[in-house]
């Protein structure tokens, strides 16, 4: 997270301490905000794994084991346990295996010969994880002290359960938001940021051909809502061509409005959230047109 961090640091540097205030934009530039950008949701990601490594725990008492991660619940009933082994016991090599794998952190499902389909729930390399085989799938863990971990677990075994446990995962409710899994949603969003990127991505590659200065603003026939922005009234305004980018800076604005907006709403009325995700799409367009109109 801090490389990433530190890269964007880099990128935003140069272009805000240089390309900006110089005037010396291009398509590169473009390409180092979209990269600056585009590391955000692997930012994301990175900080929520990194924050169940910080919260993977266990808990074993007399009626199952339960691993604990950020908005997670893992239970294991103490009767569907069938045995409980250390990772260097297990002769073969795990095959199939996916999920993040990196020092002091392992989640992921695989598959250990002889064993079927593995969770893995650990902080350590695989030796030195325990191996839950239940009758479904098993489970890795790494107690901080396999060895007690291994004597509580006897112990609470003997006293049997005095309740049934459920088996199964359980999720905080952000993480079963139907969002994660509306395709209609995520369609119109992207089309909105596409057209948005899309825009910013034009201007970036036409602008170091465009004249200093260039018209901004034409003065329309009375009852005419077209010529504003277009070529056809009689300009009233001239900027610098630096000013072109207001248009895709204030269509990025009312975006990020209507995504916050959607957001809020998409709980209680996706209907609404899916307007204004939509609208958001249609507005990025006619900036789009109005941008088109200045440079034709």
């Amino acid at each position: 997270m801090a490389a990433i961090v530190a890269l964007d640091w880099l990128l935003l540097s140069r272009l805000f301490g240089h390309d900006i205030p110089s005037q010396q934009i291009n398509f590169l530039s473009f390409l180092l905000g979209l990269l600056a950008l585009a590391s955000l949701p692997l930012l994301a990601i990175l900080a929520y794994n990194t924050l169940n490594c910080a919260a993977l725990r266990y808990r074993v008492d007399r009626n199952g084991i339960t691993i604990y991660g950020t908005g997670t619940q893992q239970i294991i009933p103490i009767g569907d346990v069938r045995q409980i082994l250390m990772g260097d016991q297990i002769q073969g090599v795990i095959i199939h295996r996916r999920g993040l794998r990196w020092p002091g952190f392992e989640q992921g499902i695989g598959r250990i010969p002889g064993v079927g389909l593995v969770h893995f729930f650990g902080t350590r390399p695989w030796p030195n994880q325990l191996l839950v085989l239940t009758n479904g799938p098993a489970f890795a863990i790494s107690p901080r002290t396999p060895e007690r971990f291994l004597q509580a677990y006897a112990a609470r075994q003997e006293l049997g359960p005095n309740r049934q446990l459920e088996a199964g995962a359980r999720r905080a409710g952000w993480l079963t938001w139907p969002l994660w899994t509306d395709r209609t949603a995520w369609t119109l969003i992207g089309i909105a940021v596409a057209i948005s990127l899309s825009l910013f991505a034009n201007i970036c590659l036409l602008f170091p051909g465009l004249d200093p200065q260039l018209p901004l603003h034409f003065q329309r026939p009375e009852g005419d809502l077209i010529t504003q922005l277009s070529s056809l009234g009689q300009v009233d305004r001239i900027g610098g061509k630096i000013e072109l980018f207001g248009l895709p800076v204030i269509g990025l604005i009312v975006l990020s409005a209507n995504l916050v907006a959607g957001l809020i709403l998409y709980k209680w009325e996706r209907a609404g959230a899916l307007l204004l995700w939509g609208s958001a799409a249609a507005v990025q367009i006619l900036f789009w047109l109005a941008t088109l109109g200045l440079l034709l």
